[in-house]
């Protein structure tokens, strides 16, 4: 037995080794043998505090040892949220099924260890390694894990990191989704819109801050589909590039979070596309509402492909005249009045849409009329056919120029009209940023700030960084790969600087962020060790997390930590004079 493996709490149980690591804590296989037969299980354990260096943080900044033991037990109880979270599920063969769990509080010092015991399953990592799962084993991942996700939405429950890392695949190979280390009710997670997940998977609401709903799941899973038959390519990945840089994952996630198109997956056949990018449409109205929506589709394709393909090529017309989602809306929208918007399959047509339906109504019925006359074959238009009255006049009545010319100048006028409003609102949105991360950061120059305005002015850094990095795509980029990068805004500021290992003088990636020309944030790593540095507009360091996950707050009478923040504030300020 690996000598790192802690004892199980249940004598019966034996930890074999540790197989991986979730939201937070780590996973062990366990073992217990019975009348000479060996039975598995996996035991998850969430330590609290997670090191000394986070217990050591926090107690610095308390008043004294009880404030700080009741701000861990608060932690405890948020923890245990994930086993309440799991318990619902029992029963359901598409979540990982939970079977136990017991909590040790430690008796010579604040923490506590959190065991949680669950079935033992293969990690989806795990299962596709060495080899490509097929268009028919893709769609049913997808069907069983819709299925997870209408049993999250029965207990009004919103995972919030759909991802490979938290599928797993049973011995009969069913795919089960774990991890509910995130997840919160759904009612509290819409008023605190919080900001958790992971950004490879995660939906542009939840991560530009808005306020957000269980389709955030079906969004994520819908990635994760595109990623299988993409090649293992996100979106906007190159499919030629043998290696992918940080740089190009950074510039997909941008465009994603734009709301850029998406192309079509490449190993995806054409209704199987339709599905995925319906599932991660960029407005939330346009996906699908429900699980149960996208399900019916999953199975449609899957137990009849042929079928649905050919359903799919009948569309493609109405697809091209009316609009891909406009027209699923105008057939599945619940006629049924006094229902919440937000419980609707699909969101009612638009009134020119109806306008369609109806013309197609009256065209329908014209044709019927037209059958009793003598019927006339199709054929190639020449210059030398005349037209039948009946057939101008129709033409005439189903295209009047007037309703073309209306139409256009109705659309070109929307159009202005939005990029003159999404302008306005993008300057105030960056004013008010502006303003909001000066004032917070100014707070925070005096050291004797409390907890709260500290752990503010931290989380203000944070969103100012992921607001940053959504804006890229709109900066001028000046340098080239393997020596660094600078990007600057509308207003010629710069807002980022990367600096390649080849250029720095430790050999690791360097990433500065500004606002306002004014280091706030400063990312060194290299491999899978990183450190995060925070500061305030005076250029103080009030923040360092080392490549252990210590985190050091203001610790002003600690050499490494002031050598430290001088250094890259240093480094940051030679990236501005250039």
């Amino acid at each position: 037995m690996d000598k790192d493996v802690p004892v199980s709490v249940w004598p019966e149980w034996k930890l074999v080794e540790k197989i991986g690591e979730g939201s937070f804590g780590k996973v062990y296989k366990a073992k217990r043998t019975e009348r000479g037969r060996s039975f598995y299980s996996a035991i998850k354990i969430i330590s609290i505090p997670g090191n000394k260096g986070e217990l050591d943080s926090v107690r610095s900044e308390m008043n004294d040892e009880q404030s700080t033991r009741e701000y861990f037990r608060n932690l405890v109880e948020d923890c245990v949220q994930e086993i309440y979270t799991m318990e619902h599920f029992c029963g359901n063969s598409h979540v990982v099924s939970f079977e136990d769990f017991k909590i040790v509080e430690y008796l010579d010092e604040i923490g506590w260890d959190i065991f949680i015991r669950m079935e033992y399953l293969t990690s989806f990592m795990d299962y596709c390694t060495g080899k490509e799962l097929t268009e028919k084993e893709v769609i049913k991942l997808g069907c069983d894990l819709a299925m997870a996700l209408i049993y999250c939405q029965k207990l009004k429950i919103i995972h919030r990191d759909v991802k490979p890392e938290n599928i797993f695949v049973s011995r009969f190979g069913d795919f089960k989704l774990g991890d509910f280390g995130i997840a919160r009710e759904q009612a509290h997670t819409m008023s605190n819109m919080s900001k958790k997940g992971t950004y490879s998977y995660m939906a542009p609401e939840i991560y530009k801050g808005e306020k957000y709903d269980s389709s955030i799941d079906i969004y994520s899973l819908g990635i994760v589909l595109y990623k299988l038959m993409n090649q293992n390519r996100l979106p906007f990945l190159s499919l030629d590039k043998q290696l992918i840089t940080y740089r190009d994952k950074e510039a997909a996630l941008a465009r994603r979070m734009a709301g850029e198109k998406m192309p079509a997956p490449s190993k995806a056949s054409a209704a199987f596309s339709h599905i995925i990018l319906k599932a991660c449409a960029f407005d939330p109205k346009k996906r699908y509402r429900r699980p149960e929506d996208m399900l019916h589709d999953l199975e449609s394709l899957r137990i009849a492909p042929v079928n649905a393909a050919k359903e799919w090529e009948k569309s493609q017309w109405e697809l091209a005249n009316a609009g891909e989602l406009e027209r699923d809306q105008r057939r599945y929208a619940p006629m049924e009045s006094g229902k919440d918007e937000m419980e609707r399959t699909h969101v009612a047509a638009e009134p020119q849409i109806e306008k369609i339906v109806r013309e197609e109504e009256a065209q329908n019925n014209n044709n019927a009329k037209a059958s009793d006359v003598k019927s006339r074959p199709v054929r190639a238009e020449t210059p030398d056919r005349k037209r039948p009255e009946w057939e101008t006049k129709e033409r005439e009545r189903r295209i009047s120029p007037w309703t073309v010319s209306l139409t256009v100048v109705a659309l070109a006028a929307c159009i202005i009209l939005g990029v003159y409003m999404k302008l306005i609102h993008d300057e105030e949105r960056k004013a008010q940023n502006s303003e909001a991360v000066m004032e917070v950061l100014e707070a925070n120059d005096n050291s004797t700030a409390q907890i709260d305005e500290f752990s503010t002015a931290i989380q203000t850094i944070k969103e100012q960084a992921n607001t940053i990095v959504s804006e890229l795509s709109d900066c001028r980029e000046v340098g080239k790969e393997g020596d660094r990068f600078r990007y600057y805004d509308s207003d010629g500021k710069l807002v980022k600087a990367l600096i390649y290992p080849e250029t720095s003088e430790d050999g690791v990636y360097e990433e500065y962020y500004y606002w306002d020309e004014r280091l706030f944030f400063a990312y060194v790593w290299t491999g899978n060790k990183k450190e995060l540095y925070y500061y305030d507009k005076r250029g103080k360091l009030i923040r360092w997390i080392d490549t252990d996950g210590t985190v050091h707050d203001k610790e002003n009478d600690s050499t490494e930590y002031t050598k430290r923040g001088e250094k890259y504030w240093k480094n940051a300020l030679e990236q501005l004079d250039e």
